[in-house]
């Protein structure tokens, strides 16, 4: 027997054209042909012959290029699917295994075919010459798939952790948190004004009720009435509605700070937000820029329209608790004229000459009237229920909670 070579492509292309997730793999398609000496010789002048082991050969190799070029693309295209719905890459490999699988067993069937398609041949040329029908032949018939791969890496971007607006959204939370301890504070504060406004009234009726004694004409005997009527209060004397005063103006002014600082701290949050949008779509557009995925913009506008989703909702709950407090403020400005007007009278309260017991009592009257203005509890309160917001805000600058509900049903949604 003496081997007659038909046909020999090593690492031909199966030609599937461009192929947007899938390697093309090469095939290797070899046939040879055993012939008895006899038929060897002539086989080698008989140009008939060769053509019609050639032509089988070239029309199963052909038929496996395009089959399998066939395939490829359907299995491509099945790909762009699953990666456009955030299909993982250990999901996608499992079907590139499926795809190698089938490839395998058409090259089975297409050397079936090429044994078939060469003994027809022969047997069509036994037909033509009868002095060959006396001889058997041996097709040998070798044909190897290169296995197809993924063209991109999909795990890797799919799986890394998100950074983008990570740093934005820490120090919103640090500005909630800088927010829930000034709303504490002034919620303290305004309870101190009202144990302050309470003190000043104290000192006040004692005053006036000192001072509209019969005979009290004289500075001494003023202050020895009130004397005798503050044992038991701290500091007896005139001068306690002072200190009270003080007091009552230092919180005052401490409070008109405290809730300043405590609307330009929540506004930082706001600022804060739209730097954690902007450094969160960026890196956004940079994986999708390098991700296989064929519906780009489409992704990034699910992103986007995800995160302003989620977003509003913490935006508006930020602008909400900024609107409350800037109804407290206006409620807290209108003590302003009060508080400075009340300083003046107390001032008065510091009797020099007997003749100013009228001046006196009457300042002593428009104090006492003076004073019903301040609700520190009402504005505790209030101030508490806003603390209560602010902490509950914080919970809407959650990283990853921020980072899952924008990637939800993309390509990049880990679920």
């Amino acid at each position: 027997m003496a081997k007659y070579l038909v046909i020999d492509m090593k690492k031909a292309k199966i030609g599937a054209g461009n192929l947007k997730f899938l390697t093309e793999p090469n095939l290797d398609f070899k046939i040879e042909v055993d012939l008895p000496k006899e038929v060897e010789k002539e086989a080698a002048k008989d140009p008939l012959l060769q053509q019609e082991f050639k032509d089988v050969a070239l029309k199963i190799f052909e038929m496996a290029k395009t089959e399998t070029a066939k395939k490829l693309k359907a299995f491509d295209a099945y790909f762009e699917g699953m990666i456009n719905k955030g299909a993982d890459e250990k999901a996608v490999q499992k079907q590139v295994d499926t795809v190698n699988s089938v490839i395998k067993n058409d090259v089975a069937i297409y050397k079936l075919a090429a044994e078939q398609g060469i003994d027809k041949a022969w047997t069509d040329l036994q037909k033509k010459r009868k002095e060959w029908t006396k001889f058997k032949i041996k097709v040998g018939v070798s044909i190897f798939a290169t296995l197809a791969g993924l063209a991109v890496s999909i795990a890797a971007m799919a799986s890394s952790p998100w950074s983008g607006g990570a740093g934005a959204a820490f120090a919103i939370i640090g500005f909630i948190k800088a927010g829930t301890t000034l709303a504490q504070d002034i919620a303290r504060i305004a309870m101190d004004i009202d144990a302050a406004k309470k003190q000043v009234e104290i000192n006040l009726a004692v005053v006036e009720k000192a001072v509209e004694s019969k005979g009290l004409n004289a500075l001494n005997e003023v202050s020895a009435a009130v004397f005798k009527e503050f044992l038991g209060i701290s500091q007896p004397s005139v001068k306690t509605c002072g200190s009270a005063m003080d007091t009552l103006k230092a919180k005052y002014a401490q409070m008109i700070v405290n809730v300043h600082d405590l609307a330009k701290t929540l506004n930082k949050a706001l600022e804060g937000q739209q730097k954690l949008k902007k450094e969160f779509l960026a890196q956004a557009a940079e994986r999708v820029k390098k991700h296989p995925t064929t519906d780009k913009a489409g992704q990034l506008k699910k992103i986007q329209a995800n995160f302003d989703k989620e977003m509003a909702t913490a935006g508006d709950k930020i602008m909400e608790l900024i609107g409350k407090v800037g109804t407290l403020y206006d409620k807290i400005k209108t003590w302003a004229k009060t508080v400075a007007d009340l300083g003046k009278r107390v001032k008065e309260l510091e009797i020099k000459d007997p003749k100013a017991l009228k001046v006196f009592r009457e300042a002593l009257k428009f104090c006492m009237l003076a004073t019903s203005i301040f609700d520190g509890n009402k504005i505790a309160t209030d101030m508490s229920n806003i603390g209560t917001g602010i902490i509950a805000a914080a919970s809407s600058y959650v990283y990853d909670k921020i980072t899952s509900k924008a990637l939800e049903g993309t390509i990049f949604d880990a679920a």
